[in-house]
């Protein structure tokens, strides 16, 4: 069930309807943003008397009756200046007033330049101003065109100053006859003002207000705030006078027509949010999908890459939000003339096919980043496929990192003496800088206090990893005194540390292998006398037993002959152990004489196995050779060469599988020809290697076998005194003996 699920939930065919299945929701959402002006009608109150819509219409024409009646009344109120606002006034004064004095000090910088050419550096200009000595004419006569520039201006700026009222009451009449023009070209709002009983501003003749206002569809009666909460919650009246009361109503005609228009913004309003939210709730499911499957496969498991990954994500976020924010800026620029229909210059029908490309582009160019991001995400390779983090890596590892450890390394091979010298210098320096900072302002005083005290921070900090470095070298020194071989020191940081460790760790190691092989030379030495015992006592015995026999049977005995033969066999295996034995010191002390030539290896292999052709055919064992060529030469003794080849076929005679295959194969290799014999093992091979080699040492441990055990140490002895070396390798019951030989020049 979970692979037949995975076959569909991860295929493209689902993961391109869900790229699809985004852009149709963004199309969506903002096909509901077109209609975004009319949010607030939808969402608001229904009832049209009540709606902000309503209060939009009537707001202005509420404000002209209002100034007109209210705060200007009349012109002859505006004329006499009771309709002045002294805090107006008198921010205007006090902006001419600073900018006089702007422009005094600019005529003061002017002055004071030219002064300083008969004055000396040390007179002050408004000293000059102020002195009652006789001046030079030269500067009297600056002084007076100062002065009378100054006189000049102080009479301007008092002129605008005392016009100031003229002006703000002729900005009040034309303020006043602009909305009073404006008051009655409105067309479809009835207003009137009623102060004591009185209608002193109406454009109805029904003199019966109350009962005219109330006649029509929708009317309000707007009287001092605090009156009607509700009314002052719809539109706020303003400082209406006690004995004033405003109306203001829809026409008939007006009504409807605005009642209409607003129960179709209404609809579009609510249309507009529905298409929004079906919008945005689809592309998040479908992006929701889309991040889940990023980077899955139904053929494969893992997270998996696509070609366009290896593109640093930073870099695609610049391309990528590059394109978005084209495509958005393209959508702000001419998405208001579809939303609000106010252009005769574009065609409506080209911008929605416009738009709806630079949204799906943008879309896509979106989904794109987010599965990168996300399949960089889900491996754990976010920072690391950035181009910053590679830059700032390459930065760190061929600047940073050189330069580090090049410092690192000139302080590490720097003498100790010179070392703490560099030390205690930094320290010095840090703390008399910290010391003299402690003398500036309070920030200063701070700033010196951390220093000091981060100083001495890092220095006990300092001083206590290098006593805890050399009680760790301690601890461990008296650990490997006790007899602990196996104790290592950890690498310390500081270098006469570091060396100290390394040179103690080098001590226990020297003492752990010495006494490894004392262990082993005892241990092999009380085998040696175990094996040379019982190699020596099994053939003594027999010759002793039988020699037993033909005392008490006499030789006249018919069993005497057989007795004779055991006891010739046994001395014979006696005699060639003793040679054996004998042969072995030989070789193990160098005391033969080599006498190196040049031979042909494989002409001495072929000739050897001619020579035992009889011991094979009777061995039953098939002897396969292998050589890399017909003529290699070496450098060797053909003798002792031949004994060493002759040893190992021995030990093949003797220990080797019976009916199996013997490999005999040589080889050039650089400077050396290289012989192997491998053969397949009829005893269990449970020994290491260069135990095997040692003597008296068998494959057989029951040492029921021809052997001696002293073949393959004859053969390593003797190779080596010829300049060559002898290994054996062992794999499960595969021996393999190889020798290297010096190759001929």
């Amino acid at each position: 069930m979970d692979i037949k699920l995975k076959k569909y939930r991860y295929s493209a065919w689902l993961k391109t309807l869900a790229v699809i299945i985004c852009v149709a929701g963004m199309l969506t959402a903002a096909y509901g943003l077109e209609k975004a002006p009319y949010f607030d009608t939808g969402i608001q109150s229904k009832d049209f008397k009540k709606s902000m819509y309503l209060q939009g219409i009537l707001s202005e024409t509420y404000t002209l009756v209002y100034d007109i009646s209210i705060k200007y009344k009349n012109e002859e109120n505006i004329k006499s200046g009771a309709c002045l606002d002294k805090d107006v006034l008198n921010h205007r004064k006090n902006r001419l007033i600073s900018d006089k004095q702007i422009e005094i000090n600019r005529i003061n910088d002017y002055y004071r330049s030219l002064l300083v050419n008969y004055t000396s550096e040390k007179q002050d200009f408004n000293d000059i101003l102020d002195s009652q000595d006789e001046k030079k004419p030269e500067i009297q006569k600056l002084l007076d065109e100062r002065k009378s520039e100054v006189d000049n201006l102080e009479n301007e700026y008092k002129t605008k100053i005392y016009d100031l009222e003229t002006g703000y009451i002729k900005e009040q009449l034309e303020d006043y006859r602009i909305k009073l023009d404006t008051l009655k070209a409105t067309k479809g709002i009835y207003y009137a003002v009623r102060t004591n009983g009185v209608v002193t501003l109406t454009n109805n003749s029904n003199y019966i207000v109350a009962d005219f206002f109330n006649s029509l569809p929708v009317s309000f009666q707007f009287k001092q705030a605090g009156t009607n909460k509700e009314l002052d919650e719809f539109l706020y009246a303003g400082n209406i006078p006690s004995d004033t009361v405003i109306f203001l109503g829809l026409s008939q005609k007006r009504y409807d027509a605005e009642l209409s228009v607003y129960n179709q913004h209404v609809r579009e309003g609510l249309t507009g949010i529905k298409y929004l939210l079906i919008g945005i709730l689809t592309f998040l499911f479908a992006l929701s999908y889309i991040i889940y499957a990023a980077g899955r496969s139904r053929r494969k498991d893992g997270i998996l890459l696509m070609p366009i990954d290896y593109i640093y994500l930073d870099v695609a976020l610049a391309v990528l939000a590059g394109i978005v924010v084209i495509c958005l800026a393209t959508v702000f620029e001419y998405g208001r003339y579809i939303i609000y229909k106010n252009s005769s210059y574009y065609n409506v029908n080209i911008l929605t096919v416009l738009l709806g490309t630079a949204i799906s582009i943008g879309t896509l160019a979106g989904i794109v980043f987010v599965t990168m991001f996300v399949r960089r995400f889900k491996r754990h390779e976010v920072i690391k496929s950035t181009l910053i983090y590679k830059t700032f890596l390459w930065i760190k590892n061929n600047f940073f990192k050189k330069l580090f450890e090049k410092v690192l390394s000139v302080y590490d091979n720097s003498p100790a003496a010179l070392r703490l010298i560099l030390i205690f210098g930094v320290y010095a320096v840090a703390t008399l800088v910290g010391v003299a900072l402690l003398f500036t302002d309070s920030f200063g005083i701070l700033l010196g206090l951390v220093l000091i005290v981060g100083i001495n921070v890092v220095a006990v900090y300092f001083l206590l990893k290098t006593f805890k470095s050399l009680k760790v070298i301690t601890e461990g020194a008296r650990r490997i005194r006790s007899g602990d071989q196996s104790t290592n020191i950890p690498p310390q940081r500081i270098t006469e540390f570091k060396e100290l460790s390394e040179t103690i760790d080098s001590i226990a190691d020297g003492l752990k292998h010495a006494v490894s092989s004392q262990v082993k030379a005892e241990r092999m030495k009380a085998e040696l006398i175990t094996n040379v015992s019982h190699d020596l006592k099994t053939p003594l015995t027999s010759i002793i037993t039988y020699v037993d026999l033909l005392k008490s049977e006499g030789l006249s005995s018919e069993n005497s002959q057989k007795y004779l033969d055991i006891i010739d066999k046994k001395s014979q295996r006696l005699k060639t152990l003793t040679e054996d034995l004998f042969e072995a010191a030989k070789a193990s002390s160098g005391s033969i004489t080599v006498n190196p030539e040049e031979i042909n290896i494989v002409s001495l292999i072929n000739q050897g196995l001619g020579e035992l052709s009889d011991k094979i055919q009777a061995s039953g064992l098939n002897f396969r050779t292998i050589f890399s060529s017909d003529k290699l030469f070496v450098i060797a003794d053909g003798k002792l060469l031949w004994r060493v080849i002759e040893n190992l076929i021995s030990n093949v005679f003797k220990y080797a599988m019976p009916n199996s295959r013997v490999y005999i194969e040589t080889a050039d290799v650089n400077d050396n020809i290289v012989v192997s014999i491998k053969n397949i093992s009829a005893y269990e091979l449970n020994i290491p290697a260069d135990e095997l080699m040692e003597r008296f040492k068998r494959g057989d441990f029951s040492r029921n076998s021809e052997g001696s055990g002293l073949g393959l140490s004859i053969a390593r002895s003797l190779t080596e005194i010829q300049g060559g070396s002898f290994s054996i390798n062992i794999d499960g019951d595969l021996f393999k003996a190889t020798v290297v030989i010096p190759k001929a020049k």
